[in-house]
């Protein structure tokens, strides 16, 4: 009967519950910087009463696997997966890249086509992101993610806007966007705009086959997917190449 998703990739924490027949019954988006670790257990145990069910009637669980930072993407990645291992019951990763493309689309007039581009910053002007084809609310295609200067992507957005409008969905820090040349012809959305309709856009694909699905013991090979190396790696080859760390 029950599906828990949860994503602690971004600064956006995002929960949701809800059916398998795709009926979203309850969600949680809260903005808290660096108070993922704190909020994500009272708010799965909060989406779950108000969706009317208890962790017996779990029977599927989606997660978040980022990009993000590594304190952040492996919060819900460990909760999932415990609760899977727990219950016995499948895991869905499902890419956090995906889920912010669909929450972009969702605030769009269905059955609108569009060019989404996410952007994640990633420091030193890069910022991890792929392009995605929003039609009528639903994922139509995506390309490979990846880390790039930010001018490089920028670079990209006269392929994408030949035919149809496109958006761009960032996190950049006001210092970045200060510095960044955004095309007349991209709409810029801030990622606090679009986090809302995050958990939303979370659960639904969730529920789409084409994602993996972990079960048994396949369910610990789940792992965060990590947009740079975590802090103590970058610095020991930063060490190590005499060079400056990511």
């Amino acid at each position: 009967m029950g599906v828990i998703v949860m994503d602690t990739a971004t600064d956006a924490m995002a929960v949701a519950a809800g059916r398998l027949d795709g009926t979203l019954l309850s969600a949680v988006t809260q903005r808290v910087p660096r108070g993922h670790s704190r909020l994500l257990q009272p708010s799965v145990s909060f989406v779950m009463q108000s969706a009317g069910f208890h962790p017996g009637e779990v029977e599927r669980i989606g997660v978040g696997v980022g990009p993000g930072s590594y304190t952040g993407v492996r919060m819900a990645v460990a909760t999932g997966k415990a609760m899977a291992h727990a219950l016995q019951v499948p895991l869905t990763a499902v890419p956090t890249l995906d889920a912010i493309a669909l929450a972009a689309g969702l605030g769009l007039p269905v059955p609108a086509e569009v060019s989404v581009l996410v952007l994640l910053f990633a420091r030193r002007h890069r910022a991890f992101g792929a392009w995605f084809t929003v039609v009528g609310g639903r994922l139509a295609s995506r390309s490979e993610a990846q880390v790039q200067p930010i001018a490089d992507w920028l670079a990209q957005v006269p392929a994408h806007t030949s035919a149809v409008p496109a958006v761009l969905v960032h996190d950049f820090p006001p210092e970045e966007l200060a510095l960044t040349n955004i095309p007349e012809d991209l709409l810029p959305l801030s990622w606090g705009d679009v986090s809302t309709r995050f958990a939303d856009a979370l659960f639904r694909l969730a529920l789409r086959d084409e994602y993996p699905v972990f079960e048994g013991e396949r369910i610990h090979t789940v792992l965060p997917y990590y947009a740079l190396p975590v802090e103590a790696e970058a610095k020991l080859e930063s060490r190590q190449k005499g060079g400056e760390r990511p």
